[in-house]
């Protein structure tokens, strides 16, 4: 009687190609991480070898920000008296959270801008990597108005250009006749010559210092104190106009924010109530502003003090009503104070969420980025802050673990 013959085996079984297999469904599974829970990536990274080339290889972090259309906030920064701190508001922990003599500016498309307050010197740093530029000097002192920081890359969707060129916009007034703009290009390290928009000023008018600029479009936006003014610097032509408020808002807290449809707008408290307006074209062809959105502070904010509305000088207020600190453009989300507390409200949803307490000042500055493993600062930064050391194991029953989880 023949013996029977051995069962013939698949050659897609074998063993390189059931590798292939296994990395193509931990990939598919990884991606779908949370983007600001950069923390369950790098553990995954520690699971082999394998998984840390998978996830810190430049196809992964491609296709885990295409699967994520924008990037998410892990932090904002806070302006206190002697320095500056990142403040976390998701697993992401940079590896210098506490920044002793700085002054942030302001954020934008994964870089922070601040003033070395010692050495009056521009410094622009990226958490993630804890890469610092130091900026020549610009032609307006920096005391006389407020700088926005964004990518320069042509047609970029910003959502990895932080190795990129940037730009630095600085602009302020200058008596009471010309409003100023200054334009610092990482790619020529020089300022440019100043750009000057003549302007009547009644004296009093000064961009506000303790209000970022905003980017809408292909401007940059920067509202004046005690006045209804809005310096607009338009990037492409390179040129300063003024746009205005409604008379209602003279003297009043704002800050301008992109609306939904990607037009200007400004949010702000008015009696209890975050109000939302945005700039619309009339049926005549001009354009003015709306308001398109009203919510009650009463039922979501837990302070006693919701029914007071909030006028410029709220700043100077020993105990100031809520008003709007920041806004996280692009992901819909307000920063508020109230009750000596900040909150954040999630737009869309509604959703308020208390980040900080006992905080002294009102400089704010939001921070959005991707942060996949990739560069060791960020990998050294997180594991820092790992305390779960179970999870240094690398064997293959706590990858089949960890996969579970993210799959349930």
């Amino acid at each position: 009687m023949d013996s029977p013959q051995p069962a013939r085996r698949d050659p897609a079984m074998d063993p390189p190609a059931a590798a292939a297999l296994m990395d193509e469904l931990v990939e598919e599974v990884l991606i779908r991480v949370p983007p600001d829970d950069s923390a369950t990536l790098v553990r995954a990274t520690l699971v082999c070898k394998r998984w840390c080339r998978l996830i810190a290889g430049a196809s992964f972090r491609r296709r885990f920000r295409e699967l994520h259309p924008r990037p998410p906030m892990l932090g904002y920064l806070y302006r206190r008296r002697d320095g500056t701190d990142f403040v976390p508001t998701s697993s992401f922990r940079p590896p210098h959270a506490v920044r002793e003599g700085w002054s942030v500016l302001d954020a934008r498309h994964g870089r922070v801008l601040v003033v070395d307050l010692a050495e009056l010197a521009l410094i622009v740093w990226d958490p993630v990597t804890d890469d610092l530029r130091s900026l020549p000097t610009p032609w307006l002192p920096l005391s006389m108005g407020n700088m926005a920081l964004l990518c320069a890359m042509a047609n970029c969707d910003h959502r990895d250009c932080r190795g990129g060129p940037f730009l630095v916009v600085a602009a302020g007034g200058f008596g009471e006749s010309h409003a100023l703009a200054d334009i610092y290009s990482s790619e020529q390290g020089t300022w440019s010559e100043l750009i000057t928009e003549m302007q009547h000023f009644n004296g009093r008018d000064r961009l506000g210092t303790l209000v970022r600029g905003t980017l809408v479009g292909n401007a940059i936006y920067f509202n004046y104190k005690r006045s209804t003014k809005i310096l607009e610097y338009e990037l492409g032509r390179q040129e300063l106009s003024i746009i205005y408020l409604p008379s209602a808002f003279h003297s009043w807290h704002i800050v301008l924010m992109e609306a939904d449809d990607g037009v200007l707008g400004f949010a702000t408290v008015q009696d209890s109530k975050l109000c939302l307006w945005a700039r619309e074209a009339g049926v005549d062809g001009h354009v003015g502003w709306a308001q398109r959105r009203v919510i009650e502070l009463d039922k979501l904010l837990p302070v006693p003090d919701c029914n007071r509305s909030a006028p410029l000088d709220v700043y100077a207020s020993a105990s100031p009503p809520p008003f709007v600190v920041a806004v996280a453009d692009g992901i819909h989300v307000i920063f508020l104070w109230a009750g000596d507390e900040l909150f954040s409200i999630h737009l869309k949803s509604s959703r308020v969420e208390k980040i900080g307490e006992f905080i002294s000042d009102v400089a704010v500055v939001p921070y959005m980025s991707f942060c996949t493993p990739g560069t060791t600062s960020l990998a050294v930064g997180l594991l820092y802050h790992l305390t779960d050391t179970t999870l240094l194991s690398c064997d293959c029953r706590f990858s089949d673990l960890l996969l579970c989880q993210l799959l349930i």
